[in-house]
């Protein structure tokens, strides 16, 4: 099975150096988008932090996948 390895970026960065095991990158998808959603729900109600971002490498450091989440709050 492929293994991954997720970079996050929410106003900091950080690497998983022990990778995951995953059967496929519709698996991979699911991580990024669940990796998002958490760090939205525990950081986006700091004021300046809107966007946060994953990259997905390979074991061959190649990116393979990159996620992103953003957040825009307008008052009239």
């Amino acid at each position: 099975m492929p293994r991954y390895f997720v970079t996050t970026y929410d106003g900091f960065k950080a690497s998983d150096r022990d990778g995951i095991e995953l059967p496929d990158l519709d698996a991979l998808e699911g991580v990024l988008r669940q990796t998002l959603a958490a760090i939205m729900h525990d950081e986006g109600r700091h004021p300046g932090r809107n966007e946060f971002w994953a990259d997905a490498l390979d074991e061959r450091n190649e990116r393979v996948m990159t996620a992103r989440i953003s957040m825009s709050v307008a008052r009239p």
